[in-house]
């Protein structure tokens, strides 16, 4: 292979119709006209190359779908992602690293209207592809963003999940690959080579597309399962992956997500019993009041956890909490916390819950001790996401009361590597109707009137934002309290786990 190859790193995306479509799933094949550089004739789908000013692959397929077909993101919606490969094209001189995604179309999307990079557009089912002259190694991509039903059934219960924490969301994904071992369609498969490389897909397409902004801990405990797998399987006398019977490599998977589905449950007591020591260590007042804006099973434990023991001691404790809306998450996480209590005098009479308004931020940070959040996903940097209105209320606490430490409380599978998408770096928004739901029909009606009249209004729910590490005076994790060095160190070992895993794919 010659060693003068251009490097060309583009991104390939596939526009497609809803899975659940009455015709399922289609997507767009673009013809390539006479006056592109490469590949002139050949069908192809919306693809280009990644510039130097795009922040990130993702980024650029969006601009690319923009400027070759004039949808924006008011018509299509990232459905999947998948893992970039690459390919030499000899007679170009020319190595590729493609980078695949699959857009959906949504509701009322506009049409597609292509530009001089093309001369027609048709939209085909995966299976026909086949039959057009395409351009080199297009069903890879296909097949890397096209799942198995299985696969899309698992990948929905997760996108559509917007109760469950991190945590709760991992544990759930590793049933979900549980599922799939023990299902339909890994039943046919007759070798332990077939079966080891589509459970590794399986496991890629959960951790990376199911909830991308909570998928640091999908990640991590799906990644982990693995990795004790193929350990095993290399510390196995036979000969690597083709001696082991696809009966024994099975029972060897399914004990190591039951592994993991343990471990998790045991890290979250772990923390919890470190975030008790330090409040307590660090206590001078022999009340506690905290506050919180969290509805996670790790914020619910600790504070279960440290309310149980203080109030033993006679000591009492005030936690205030946010509603939380559209969700009222806040009310939720009250009612979760207290039926984990047993009916105990000492609670009853040393525990005070207020449930504010969201906007009431600032009022309870004046006399607070501890703002308590958890941490869907942390950045090497030290960066934490969690709810909307964590980064105010972190600002307000550093603004209003130095006395009052802001505590990021998450397991040490939230820690992402330096392979996180920067696209998911910014506030994530859902379904607005969660918003508009809650107002009088009559105010619904007025504001699409106006909408209809001309006047630009968008109604935006947000979920998701970024908290920086200077407003963040404690990690605690289930090895104890954090510094940064140790979460860029196990950011590292969290890139080099996935290489590991799934390098050869």
């Amino acid at each position: 292979m010659s060693s003068n190859l251009r490097q060309r790193a583009v991104v390939s995306s596939f526009i497609c119709t809803p899975p659940s479509s009455p015709n399922g799933l289609t997507f767009a094949l673009f013809k390539r006209s006479q006056d592109v550089n490469s590949y002139q004739g050949k069908w192809a789908v919306c693809s280009g190359s990644i510039d130097p000013t795009d922040p990130s692959p993702e980024a650029a397929a969006k601009r690319e779908i923009q400027e070759e077909t004039t949808l924006s993101g008011s018509d299509v919606t990232l459905l999947r992602k998948g893992k970039p490969f690459s390919l030499t094209d000899e007679g170009l001189n020319t190595r590729w690293t493609i980078h695949p995604f699959a857009w959906q179309l949504k509701e009322g999307a506009k049409e597609i209207k292509f530009d001089w990079e093309h001369t027609e557009y048709k939209f085909i089912k995966p299976e026909d592809v086949q039959k057009y002259d395409h351009v080199p190694q297009l069903e890879v991509g296909m097949g890397r963003v096209l799942v198995s039903p299985e696969t899309e059934a698992a990948l929905a219960e997760l996108r559509n999940d917007h109760e469950s924490g991190a945590q709760a969301l991992a544990v759930k994904a590793l049933n979900l690959l549980q599922d799939s071992v023990r299902g339909n369609e890994l039943s046919r498969l007759e070798t332990s080579e077939e079966f080891w490389k589509e459970l590794r897909w399986r496991a890629w397409h959960l951790a990376k597309n199911g909830r991308p902004s909570m998928g640091a801990a999908i990640e991590a405990e799906l990644f982990n399962a693995l990795d004790i797998v193929s350990r095993q399987l290399k510390s196995s006398e036979s000969e690597g992956i083709r001696g082991i019977p696809l009966s024994n490599l099975k029972s060897i998977t399914e004990a190591a997500i039951s592994e993991r589905i343990s471990a998790t449950q045991h890290s979250l007591e772990n923390l919890a019993g470190h975030c008790v020591y330090l409040m307590e260590t660090n206590s001078t007042t022999p009340d506690t009041n905290i506050a919180t804006l969290s509805s996670s099973g790790t914020i619910t434990r600790s504070l279960a956890m440290f309310v149980e023991r203080v109030t033993k001691q006679g000591r009492k404790v005030k936690i205030t909490v946010l509603e939380s809306r559209p969700g009222f998450e806040g009310v939720a996480f009250v009612n979760t916390l207290l039926a984990s209590f047993k009916e105990d005098k000492d609670i009853h009479s040393g525990l005070k819950i207020d449930i504010v308004s969201d906007a009431s931020i600032a009022t309870v940070l004046k006399d607070a001790h501890y703002l308590i959040f958890g941490g869907d996903k942390v950045l090497p940097n030290g960066d934490v996401s969690n709810k909307i209105g964590t980064l105010a209320a972190a600002m307000l606490a550093e603004e209003l009361n130095s006395g009052c430490k802001v505590l990021a409380l998450f397991t040490t599978n939230k820690i992402t590597g330096r392979g996180f998408d920067s696209d998911h770096l910014g506030v994530e928004y859902n379904d607005p109707r969660e918003l508009t739901s809650g107002w009088p029909e009559i105010y619904r009606q007025q504001l699409k009137k106006n909408q209809e009249n001309g006047y630009q209004i968008e109604v935006k729910n947000a979920y998701f934002e970024w908290v920086p590490a200077r407003y963040i005076n404690q990690y605690i994790s289930e090895v104890g309290r954090l510094e940064g060095e140790d979460i860029e160190r196990l950011g590292r070992d969290s890139d080099e786990l996935e290489e590991r895993i799934f390098g050869d794919l």
